[in-house]
């Protein structure tokens, strides 16, 4: 069979004249290089240069946009004598068509800003002549929600543009078109004319928009000593949203109406003519004005008859759903959203059903609440196996939003997931029915390792972490939950509050007590899993290598290490607290070295992975906050110390905290230290 012989002086000849697909142009240079080397001269061709191929002639790869009716985002790539054509039906599909042939043909890793990872150099590829066609996406919208992006934000601070730097939203932007994204939600609480909204608008994608950011506005900004009331300041918030829509005029938007508070709450919150006991159909009503309202504006200010716009059933949309209350406009796509967790609503099937709304999906691979996954991986690939296909047999494959965190330590759910927004028939084959069949599938394709038994690691990230209860498998406590056990308990004992830890999703527990021992029982049992799983991940290291091995250093042997080192320095701190409170002052002192030790070495795995253009990866971290709970550790030590040798038990009659927490823990927030509530962060 004849085929394109694909070498280095290869020519580029971009006959579109556009400058999103420019953008993916200048990719496929630089994955050309990666793959076969530098071209020898001049590598951008017009189309006058080549006519027809000549003996010796490298050929060209020629990029067009040939709009076909009724196609969106769909490509061909046509390989021919001398000739590779990549055709788009529009903008998206031709650039869609130029990452999904880096991929197929040049081995080009669409993580590889995050994974490091390049495809073996070669002098040529050969390319079967023929047409291929890309077959139509499983879900029509694709996109990612950059959410509470904390270490992306802060990482490269230095540079002068606003946010983060705009190399860096570059990076991640492109990353989203080589997975095939057709939208994003570039930050958490953003303005709607910020540079990365412009950025991602400028390299072809559509802007979708957060559920408690309507049309674009950003309530967080909204002017302070105004209530954020439909009820006393309803022509105030209409302004609002009619600057956050002129605010995005050329731009390619998927709009969401919604109506919340100003923190990501029930409007009710913020309504003084309102209680949180008002009737369901008080609250409906005025969501419902609300959703009228702004579908009319965008169709009014935008001079569209029929926008797309799309509805969230995030907390209390879902409850007034359900109650057969909202009234979405005709046209709308409804999204209903997991629970965090990666789980669907039970009540999702009926509700589809129940509605002529086209549907969507919204899950998390990252969730910052307090007690789920943020900076590991600990979503299991059989949730996203069954969730998505609960889904889809439902009939919702109009849009699919994936809240994607900081992103750099999840790239192995992305995998998953994305594999099956884009081609589900093509993963469910490789997943299986319970989506075991990942794990092997990761290892060998991605880290291109020798021997399957590299996918343990990422079996112990997932099946390790302990339960919130036990009837809830797939609800299980992430990373997050480690440091939240010692700063919210410290807390309790500051205050002598004989009540359970304020934990997310922990409840059935009555005494302080009662937590600590059920911490400890669930934390004791995991230790020794963990300790297991990191040398076993250590061991593992020798069937990989190159840039794979250094990527899986950073991504699953780190990750593995810095849980263990966390789930010890919670369980010294719990049996520490307990010792304490049964006037045990040295061995509380012991348990409470022992701790800090232990949050000593998770520290020290965060700034083993701060290498290369990670450099200060953590240095923001405000979610986690490991550093914090060093210092809270620290005192706690230390006061624990010197009442040691001070033979001091510590302990005070009455409702006061200890009096040595304020002079060893001045910086800890207490009820009776409400100066001391903004704390100075590092």
């Amino acid at each position: 069979m004849s085929s394109f012989p694909l070498t280095r002086n290869v020519g580029i000849s971009d006959l579109t004249d556009n400058g999103s697909v420019a953008y993916a142009a200048d990719a496929l240079r630089r994955d050309l290089r990666a793959r076969l080397g530098f071209e020898d001269g001049p590598s951008e061709t017009s189309p006058s240069e080549r006519q027809a191929p000549r003996d010796g002639d490298p050929g060209v790869i020629e990029l067009r946009i040939e709009e076909r009716e009724g196609a969106f985002d769909a490509h061909c790539v046509e390989v021919s004598s001398g000739k590779i054509i990549i055709s788009g039906s529009d903008e998206l599909g031709l650039i869609h068509g130029i990452y999904a042939f880096s991929e197929k043909w040049l081995g080009a890793d669409p993580c590889q800003w995050f994974t490091g990872i390049v495809p073996e150099l070669t002098d040529r590829v050969e390319i079967p002549h023929g047409r291929h066609e890309s077959k139509p996406y499983t879900f029509r919208h694709r996109g990612w929600f950059f959410n509470d992006e904390d270490l992306l934000v802060g990482f490269q601070m230095e540079k002068p543009e606003h946010g983060f730097s705009m190399e860096v939203w570059q990076a991640l932007l492109e990353c989203a078109l080589r997975m095939q994204c057709t939208c994003v939600i570039p930050g958490t609480n953003i303005l709607s004319d910020e540079p990365q909204v412009k950025l991602a608008s400028d390299m072809g994608l559509f802007i979708a928009q957060h559920h408690a950011e309507p049309l674009g506005s950003a309530p967080f900004f909204w002017p302070r000593g105004i209530p954020f009331s439909w009820s006393t300041n309803r022509d105030q918030m209409i302004e609002w949203w009619r600057k956050a829509i002129l605010r995005q005029a050329g731009r390619k938007v998927l709009w969401t109406i919604n109506f919340r508070g100003l923190l990501d709450r029930p409007f009710w919150v913020d309504d003084p003519n309102l209680s949180k006991d008002a009737p369901l159909e008080v609250k409906a009503g005025i969501i419902n004005e609300a959703l009228a309202t702004q579908y009319d504006m965008i169709r009014e200010l935008r001079g569209e008859e029929r926008p797309q716009v799309y509805g969230y059933l995030w907390g209390e949309m879902l409850n007034l759903h359900n109650a057969g209350l909202l009234r979405f406009p005709e046209g709308t796509t409804i999204i209903h959203t997991d629970n965090g967790s990666a789980c669907m609503p039970d009540t999702m099937e009926k509700l589809v059903a129940q509605t002529n709304h086209t549907a969507g999906v919204y899950q998390h691979i990252s969730m910052f609440t307090g007690g789920q996954s943020v900076r590991i991986t600990s979503y299991s690939p059989k949730t996203y196996a069954r969730e998505i296909k609960r889904s889809l047999d439902a009939g919702m494959n109009e849009i699919f939003i994936l809240n994607v965190g900081n992103l750099r330590e999840k790239i192995f759910n992305l995998r998953q997931v994305m594999g099956y927004a884009n081609d589900y028939p093509a993963m469910a084959a490789i997943c299986g029915p319970e989506g075991d069949g990942y794990f092997d599938w990761y290892s060998r394709n991605v880290l291109h390792a020798k021997s399957d038994r590299v996918s343990q690691v990422y079996r112990d990230l997932t099946e390790l972490p302990f339960r919130l209860h036990d009837d809830l498998h797939d609800t299980k406590f992430g990373d997050n939950i480690y440091t939240n056990i010692v700063r919210y308990s410290l807390q309790r004992v500051y205050n002598r509050e004989d009540k359970p830890t304020d934990i997310y999703g922990l409840k059935g527990l009555t005494t302080f007590d009662e937590a600590m021992d059920w911490f400890i029982r669930k934390l004791g049992n995991a230790a020794p899993k963990w300790e297991i799983a990191a040398t076993r991940a250590l061991d593992l290291t020798r069937h990989l290598e190159g840039a794979p091995l250094h990527f899986f250093q950073n991504e699953a042997l780190a990750q593995v290490e810095k849980v263990m080192h966390l789930n010890n320095m919670a369980l010294h701190f719990c049996h520490s607290a307990r010792l304490y409170l049964a006037n045990e002052g040295n061995k509380a002192s012991l348990e409470a070295y022992q701790a800090l030790r232990h949050c000593e070495a998770a520290l020290a795995v965060e700034k083993r992975i701060e290498t290369g253009k990670f450099v200060g990866w953590s240095r923001n971290d405000l979610n986690c906050r490991t550093w914090k709970c060093h210092d809270f550790l620290k005192g706690w030590h230390t006061m624990l110390e010197h009442q040691r040798w001070m033979n001091l038990d510590g302990l005070v009659e009455g409702p006061q905290p200890c009096y040595a927490s304020y002079h060893y823990n001045a910086h800890f927030h207490t009820a009776y230290r409400p100066d001391l509530f903004l704390q100075t962060e590092r």
